[in-house]
């Protein structure tokens, strides 16, 4: 289950919502903050308000696609996290 949550984040190139992976994965909206929570902590992935913050949104590539309204999350697949999805055949190794 764990692989499949990075898989959702990597396709919605980690603009989700705890809501939108739930009904994705047919769980509850708890389960789901805990698979985010432990991919987070073993560093698979992490979270990228920080750059948010400090950028804006003028430079980010989502810019279009990104309105971060309540209840969404933006995530980033760490390097860990693109070679274990390339590894299972998920993504392509810079995918």
């Amino acid at each position: 289950m764990l692989r499949r949550t990075l898989t959702l984040i990597a396709g919605c190139q980690g603009v989700c919502s705890y809501d939108d992976l739930a009904r994705e994965l047919g769980v509850s909206q708890a389960l789901v903050e805990q698979l985010v929570a432990d991919l987070l902590r073993s560093g698979c992935l992490r979270m990228a308000t920080g750059e948010c913050a400090v950028e804006g949104c003028a430079s980010c590539p989502l810019r279009t696609s990104c309105s971060l309204p309540g209840g969404i999350r933006l995530w980033q697949l760490t390097e860990k996290g693109r070679r274990w999805l390339a590894r299972t055949g998920e993504i392509g190794a810079r995918g």
